[in-house]
């Protein structure tokens, strides 16, 4: 069965696999269901991992749709 014929469930456990948010962010960016699917989560392993690093990043670099996406 190819990837996109996977319910959404298989590919959140799929995702959850995945260590490194770099892969999670590749996964993202494959295509558009992919991105409405998994950014969300994308977001909420950064805020549980790293305890929301990324929030410093985004405050940083004035990126504040991620600011937004983290709180």
């Amino acid at each position: 069965m190819p990837l996109l014929g996977l319910a959404n469930e298989l590919l959140l456990c799929i995702a959850e696999k995945l260590e490194s948010e770099r892969d999670i962010n590749g996964l993202t960016r494959t295509n558009r269901r992919f991105h409405n699917l998994l950014n969300t989560y994308l977001y909420r392993h950064n805020v549980q991992r790293y305890g929301g690093l990324a929030l410093l990043w985004a405050a940083e670099h004035g990126q504040e749709t991620t600011t937004r996406m983290l709180l």
